[in-house]
């Protein structure tokens, strides 16, 4: 992943953190908890190839 795609993980991670806070309209982001999700999953596989690389290569 490049520097960009992290800020926009930040952007969206911010967005989130507003839904939880109840300073956005929740009804507008119905699918708030799968994209936490989906992005956590994504950080996660990301940091496991990372670790890859450091040990492998």
């Amino acid at each position: 992943m490049t520097d960009s795609d992290f800020k926009n993980i930040e952007d969206i991670q911010r967005i989130l953190k507003y839904l939880d806070q109840g300073k956005l309209d929740p009804s507008a982001w119905p699918n708030a908890l799968q994209l936490k999700e989906s992005l956590n999953k994504l950080i996660d596989e990301h940091k496991e190839y990372m670790d890859h690389m450091k040990l492998h290569h």
